[in-house]
């Protein structure tokens, strides 16, 4: 139940700021909005308002403003095709905003989990001959709260010392400096964080919570060990964990993502809750929607260079649903996360110049506002009939990939 309120409330918020955008800004300009609906039909609720009849659909996959924007062949009297276009853009706009809105949420109200990585000997075999579970306090009188504090620490200067809380009490250790190499690996236990949907741990069974104690029948204890012996190979491995007190075998295969080997976990860390000032948030928020937007341009621009991880890393409505309902049970912070990353990837998606997307819409009325007149009906019928079907073909490829992974993960 928890799965499918959070899937139809975070998509219910994208969808509904996106088509606000385009509502708000039509009228605005003076365009009719014949119909305005946050969800597809049958339609379980429906009211005149003026010239709009507002309704909700009973099917939670989108939405739509109906809007004459004179991409049709028909001239919109009065309405310039720069105006029209703001329109088109408006809704794309109001998913950046949603973003920014989301993140000011976080960093101010709900606040963010930062990981902290205990500064606790992991590995036996390390350059200060401490044993596992000692666990440094202070590097040269500085106390530190975490193992990279105490990187920063000791890295900082040629030599120095360290207190130790061992099994006997507080000891002081000399070290000199360490040339491209660790002191030891911190005693993090491989507890999965998050299994991503999509990669290769995810679709061979394993899950949040489960713990990793084997791979090809060798023992591991460390994140360090886990994270060795995934991430210089691409053969199937068999990965021993327990869940609930089973032990199971999940068979996994890592995978090669932006030149990187990676089965797709990440590792549960104690955490702290940290929250921001309130204006601070609010330029953090707005900030980070930006960055976000040119992370996600970059990294799209990138893989329209290699088609097949395009198509790897791609996911339909399957894998939506998914993320939602498992960053739901992950907390609050993540599900909201989650949320404004899809905001930011659909409002990206909606600027393509693909007809019938908002970004096509307005190649068009740029076209129209050059040449000084709108093109003939016809050929904008042809344009926007390619785009459904180049639409239809990307959304039927999208869909095939999430069932033959849902039905590969059950096999």
């Amino acid at each position: 139940m928890l799965s499918i309120l959070a899937v139809v409330f975070g998509l219910g918020v994208i969808v509904l700021f996106h088509e606000m955008g385009h509502l708000l800004m039509a009228k605005a300009v003076g365009l009719d909005v014949p119909r305005f609906s946050i969800g597809f039909p049958p339609h379980i609720f429906k009211r005149k308002s003026g010239k709009t009849e507002y309704c909700i659909g009973l099917i939670p996959l989108g939405g739509y403003c109906k809007v004459n924007l004179g991409t049709t062949g028909e001239p919109v009297e009065g309405i310039s095709w720069f105006r029209r276009a703001l329109v088109a853009l408006a809704g794309p706009f109001a998913n950046l905003v949603l973003t920014a809105l989301i993140l000011i949420t976080i960093f101010g109200i709900v606040g963010w989990d930062m990981d902290i990585a205990p500064a606790v000997v992991g590995n036996p075999n390390n350059s200060l001959g401490l044993s596992v579970g000692d666990s440094v306090i202070s590097v040269n009188g500085f106390p530190v709260s975490d193992y990279y504090e105490m990187l920063d620490r000791m890295y900082s200067g040629t030599s120095g010392t360290i207190t130790v809380e061992t099994a006997t009490g507080r000891h002081e250790t000399e070290y000199s400096q360490l040339l491209d190499s660790l002191p030891f690996h911190p005693l993090i236990p491989i507890v999965i964080g998050e299994a991503m949907i999509g990669f290769p741990a995810y679709e061979s069974g394993i899950r949040a919570g489960d713990s990793i104690v084997a791979i090809d029948d060798e023992p591991v204890h460390i994140w360090n060990d886990y994270q060795s012996l995934v991430t210089g190979t691409t053969e199937e491995l068999a990965i021993e964990f327990y869940r609930d007190g089973v032990r199971d075998t999940a068979y996994v295969t890592p995978g090669v993502y932006d030149g990187r080997i990676l089965t797709g976990v990440t590792v549960k860390l104690p955490s702290e809750r940290i929250r921001l000032p309130f204006f601070k948030s609010i330029t953090e928020g707005v900030r980070s929607a930006g960055e976000g937007t040119v992370y996600v341009c970059t990294t799209l621009f990138k893989l329209f260079k290699k088609p097949a991880e395009l198509a790897e890393s791609s996911g339909g409505p399957i894998y939506v649903a998914e993320t939602l309902g498992q960053q739901a049970r992950s907390g609050l912070p993540s599900y909201l996360y989650t949320i404004a990353s899809i905001s930011l990837a659909i409002m990206i998606f909606n600027l393509l110049p693909i007809p019938v997307l908002d970004g096509g819409h307005v190649v068009i009325l740029a076209i129209e506002g050059i040449m000084g007149k709108p093109i003939s009906k016809k050929t904008v019928q042809v344009i926007q009939q390619t785009g459904m079907i180049l639409i239809l073909m990307i959304f039927l490829l999208i869909v095939f990939k999430d069932i033959s992974r849902v039905v590969t993960r059950v096999h």
